[in-house]
């Protein structure tokens, strides 16, 4: 009986260190920014070569409506700031701030804008946080996990809304490109079709992805991609975005 009691109990122990281990590997996932899952789900196609990239997480903030209130919140964001380059620019519609800084190292720009505008005779206060860079490079992931998380949490009062977006290539330049890669991409991001858009040379399909949890409408779209050739033997460039493009395609 004893031994049987003792088996149990290391039964339970491992049973709970699963339940454990098998929560944290669920945290992690949930905890991966929008921009991180669509690199490592690009990067699993060979034929897919990602180039510019940009998150831009947005804001209105209702505690600035003043003069006083956007001085103060500047001066205090230049505080915690140092290392960015700050400017400033007013003129009759309201009032801006901007700072950028270029991390050589990681190939990251990243831009911290605040701007007070009129809209129907009252001002409106937007904070905009924007990451930028030329390609993927090995260490953004952990840029994401850990100093773009601080960013928000600095920057932004409650949940700001947030686009990533991927411009790309693809190395297939056969005819049947665009239907085949449309059909990839849909199954890639476990995604339903919405709305689309399909010319000779060029598709774009709005969908709603599983992996996604920003919706941007009642239809809850939250993931758009766009698909373009040249011509016949030309390369096709591909530009995709959570909840939605902001690229130019």
């Amino acid at each position: 009986m004893h031994n049987w009691n003792k088996k149990m109990l290391t039964y339970i122990v491992f049973l709970g260190l699963m339940v454990i281990l098998i929560g944290n590997r669920t945290i992690v996932a949930e905890s991966k920014t929008d921009i991180v899952k669509l690199v490592e789900l690009l990067q699993q196609d060979k034929d897919l070569n990602i180039g510019e990239w940009s998150v831009y997480a947005r804001e209105i903030n209702k505690e600035i409506a003043t003069k006083q209130e956007f001085e103060r919140e500047v001066s205090v964001l230049k505080q915690k700031y140092p290392q960015f380059q700050w400017y400033r620019e007013d003129d009759a519609s309201g009032w801006k701030a901007e700072a950028l800084i270029h991390n050589v190292d990681s190939g990251l720009t990243e831009s911290i804008k605040i701007m007070t505008t009129e809209e129907k005779f009252d001002k409106v206060t937007y904070v905009v946080y924007e990451v930028k860079g030329q390609k993927w490079r090995k260490g953004n992931s952990a840029f994401f996990t850990t100093t773009f998380q601080n960013r928000v949490n600095d920057l932004f009062i409650g949940t700001p809304s947030i686009f990533s977006c991927i411009k790309g290539s693809i190395n297939d330049n056969m005819d049947s490109v665009l239907n085949s890669k449309t059909e990839d991409l849909l199954d890639m991001f476990q995604a339903r079709e919405i709305e689309s858009v399909h010319e000779t040379n060029f598709t774009s399909i709005s969908a709603h992805s599983t992996l996604f949890k920003q919706p941007l409408t009642k239809e809850k779209l939250n993931l758009q991609f766009g698909l373009r050739t040249e011509g016949l033997g030309d390369r096709t460039n591909f530009v995709v975005g959570t909840p939605i493009i902001t690229f130019e395609y």
